[in-house]
């Protein structure tokens, strides 16, 4: 008798666990579905003609920012987003038109890769995010300074980078020409040694990649709740 109770509460238990796990998918599919049609635009900045910064190691940052939004882009779609590159090889696209692009796919979010550099300057190093508040443009549940604060913090969080801060920059077109939350993440400085040298590892590269993919998954979670 003691057995044969011991063994239905047993059963209950497991049954009350099986029934949490599958509610508990159901749920994380709802999530992903109503995900599915949320295009994020991802740009890796400069390319072809245009190098953008030469680092101190000789490296570029339209390789650097090229690479890192490849396996962005790759992490995103096994997360089940619809994800557009502005490019995806060492083409020069002219600014307009990666706002454009965007604008054009509804995107939900943009995200323009760079890399940072001073003249006669190596020593300052740190992960930046560049962001123009466009709240009397559009109704969104969560500001570009918001959604910028959520993607440095996750970066600095995941390679232990300085933190230099959130800046609002309202003259560069991909920021004020595009009608959804749109950040420029500086991932670093090239003409710091030791960044430079980070910014072409493969595993610091996938290390701001998780930090990304955290705050997007965080930020159209929390948006898709409002």
């Amino acid at each position: 008798m003691k057995l044969r109770r011991i063994r239905a509460i047993l059963l209950l238990i497991i049954t009350i666990i099986v029934l949490f796990l599958i509610i508990k998918g159901i749920i994380y599919l709802g999530q992903r579905l109503l995900g599915a049609d949320e295009v994020i635009v991802i740009d890796p900045g400069h390319g072809g003609k245009d190098p953008g910064a030469i680092g101190i190691n000789n490296s570029y940052e339209k390789d650097i920012v090229l690479d890192i939004s490849k396996k962005l882009y790759e992490r995103l779609k096994s997360m089940g987003y619809k994800v557009v590159l502005t490019r995806s090889t060492d083409e020069y696209v002219d600014n307009e038109l990666r706002a454009d692009m965007a604008n054009k796919k509804k995107a939900k979010v943009f995200i323009s890769i760079h890399c940072n550099a001073l003249e006669n300057n190596n020593t300052t190093n740190g992960a930046q995010v560049l962001y123009y508040s466009k709240e009397r443009i559009y109704s969104n549940s969560q500001d570009d300074e918001a959604f910028a604060q959520l993607v440095l913090d996750e970066i600095l969080v995941n390679t232990g980078a300085a933190n230099r801060g959130i800046v609002e920059r309202e003259d560069l077109i991909v920021l004020n020409q595009t009608n959804m939350p749109a950040i420029i993440v500086e991932c670093g400085f090239l003409t710091n040694a030791n960044e430079a040298d980070l910014l072409l590892n493969k595993e610091y590269q996938y290390k701001i990649v998780d930090a990304l993919s955290n705050a997007l998954e965080v930020y159209l979670k929390d948006d898709n709740n409002e």
